[in-house]
C-alpha cells in the first residue's frame, strides 16, 4: 500500500511540474493565424448593367432569321439579321440553324488554328480525343455531333488534312446556298456599330443609356422594370417590331443607388472593383464616372465605367453587385496584439512556430477601433514572416 501511494504522489508531482513549466513558458493567449480580406464598399441588390447599344427594328412584315449567333462579335456594316416576306417553309430555317450551329462550334473550338495536325502522333491524339468525345456525346444523345465526329475520325484515318478555315468556308458557302434558295424576298438588317450581338431585347436599351443617367433620380431608377426579354428570331414580325441589338463590348457601365454613408468615398474618377453575385469570375476593375447629388432621403445615383470585356455580364440587366472602394488582404488580429517598434511607424507582433516564439515585423493595413481588430501583413524585409508562423501570441505571462 505504501508503494502504491508513493507512485501516486510521484505522478502527481510530475504532472504539476509539467503544467508549471508550460505555465511559465507558454503565452496566456494565442490564436491561429488565418488570412483575411476586408472590403469597404457598397452592396447594391438591384444594380443595373448599362450599355451603349443599338436596337434594330423591322422595316417590313415577315419572318426574322438572324445571321449572327448570340454573343458573337460583329463589325460595323455587317449583316446581322434578315426578314423574309411571305410564307417560308420552316425546313429552310432548320437547315440554317444546323449550319450556324456547326460554324459557331468550329470557330470556338479552333479559334484560328489548324483543326488537324499533320504528324502521326498528333493525328492519333486527335482520333483518341474524338473517340472519347463521341462516348460523352452518346450519353447526351447528341446525334448530330456524333455523326460529325465519325466523319472526322474517318477523315483522319484516311490521312485527310482539313483546316479550320476550309471547313468553316465550306459550311458558310452551303449556308449562302440554302439562304438563296428561300423563295421569299429578303430584307437585310445591317449593324451601324461594332460590338456584341444579341437577339434579346428588354425595352430598357434607350432608357438606360450612359448619357441619360444624369437626368434621372433614385426614385425613378427604382421604378424601372425591365420587360421579359423578347426574341424575334424565327418569329413573325410587323413593321416597327424590335429584331435584335448590338452592344458596345469595349466599355459598359454599372448603375447603382446608395445612401450618403459612403458619399465621401464614392467620387468621380475613383477606381473601384465590381463583383457580381451569381456570375463566376465576375470581379472587374472600373472607375466612378458620375455621382448625383443626394435626394431628400440621402440617396444618390452613381455610375461605374468598366473598360474590360466580361462575357457573362452581357446576359444581365438587373443584378446584385458589390462596389469595392478599398480592399485589405492580410491577417485579422486583435488590436492589443500589435506592438509599437523602436522606430517611428514600425510595428511587430509575437508569433509561434512549434514551441518557439518569434518577433515578426509587420505593416498595419487597416484598424477598426470599434470592433477592436487590425489587419496586418509582414514587412518586405521581415526576418520572420507571418506566413511561416502557426499561431499569434495575444498576451504573455
Amino acid at each position: 500500500m505504501k508503494k502504491f501511494f508513493t507512485i501516486v504522489i510521484s505522478l502527481a508531482v510530475l504532472v504539476i511540474a509539467v503544467y508549471g513549466i508550460a505555465y511559465l513558458v507558454l503565452p496566456m493567449h494565442s490564436m491561429e493565424l488565418e488570412e483575411y480580406t476586408h472590403e469597404i464598399g457598397i452592396t447594391c441588390d438591384d444594380a443595373y448593367i448599362v450599355r451603349e447599344e443599338s436596337v434594330y427594328y423591322s422595316t417590313t412584315a415577315g419572318t426574322v432569321y438572324n445571321t449572327v449567333q448570340e454573343g458573337e462579335r460583329v463589325s460595323n456594316g455587317a449583316v446581322i439579321s434578315n426578314t423574309f416576306t411571305g410564307n417560308v417553309d420552316a425546313s429552310y430555317f432548320q437547315k440554317l440553324r444546323t449550319l450556324d450551329s456547326k460554324i459557331s462550334r468550329l470557330k470556338k473550338e479552333n479559334a484560328g488554328r489548324e483543326l488537324y495536325a499533320v504528324d502521326d502522333v498528333s493525328v492519333e491524339n486527335e482520333i483518341s480525343n474524338k473517340m472519347n468525345s463521341t462516348l460523352s456525346l452518346a450519353a447526351s444523345n447528341s446525334v448530330e455531333q456524333i455523326h460529325e465526329n465519325r466523319e472526322d475520325i474517318n477523315g483522319l484515318r484516311a490521312g485527310n488534312e482539313v483546316s479550320a478555315s476550309d471547313r468553316i468556308a465550306e459550311l458558310e458557302n452551303e449556308r449562302r446556298r440554302v439562304e438563296a434558295s428561300i423563295p421569299a424576298r429578303k430584307n437585310e438588317t445591317v449593324s451601324d456599330r461594332s460590338g456584341i450581338f444579341s437577339s434579346y431585347v428588354d425595352g430598357l436599351e434607350s432608357v438606360l443609356s450612359p448619357d441619360r443617367i444624369k437626368d434621372y433620380s433614385p426614385s425613378y431608377i427604382k421604378s424601372l422594370s425591365a420587360e421579359k426579354p423578347s426574341r424575334a428570331n424565327g418569329s413573325a414580325v410587323v413593321v416597327g417590331d424590335p429584331v435584335c441589338r448590338v452592344m458596345n463590348n469595349h466599355y459598359w457601365y454599372v448603375l447603382g443607388i446608395s445612401n450618403d454613408n459612403y458619399k465621401d468615398m464614392c467620387k468621380v474618377d475613383v477606381p473601384v472593383s465590381v463583383r457580381f453575385t451569381g456570375i463566376s469570375a465576375s470581379k472587374v476593375k472600373g472607375t466612378v464616372t458620375y455621382v448625383s447629388e443626394p435626394d431628400e432621403n440621402g440617396e444618390y445615383i452613381f455610375l461605374v465605367e468598366v473598360p474590360s470585356y466580361l462575357e457573362s455580364a452581357f446576359a444581365y440587366r438587373k443584378i446584385k453587385a458589390d462596389i469595392i472602394f478599398e480592399e485589405y488582404s492580410g491577417y485579422k488580429i486583435p488590436i492589443d496584439a500589435v506592438h509599437t517598434g523602436s522606430e517611428i511607424n514600425t510595428y511587430y507582433v509575437n508569433a509561434m512556430k512549434g514551441s518557439e516564439t518569434y518577433k515578426c515585423d509587420c505593416e498595419v493595413l487597416y484598424t477598426d477601433m470599434a470592433e477592436g481588430y487590425s489587419i496586418i501583413r509582414s514587412t518586405e524585409d521581415a526576418k520572420n514572416k507571418l506566413s511561416s508562423m502557426e499561431r499569434l501570441v495575444i498576451g504573455e505571462r
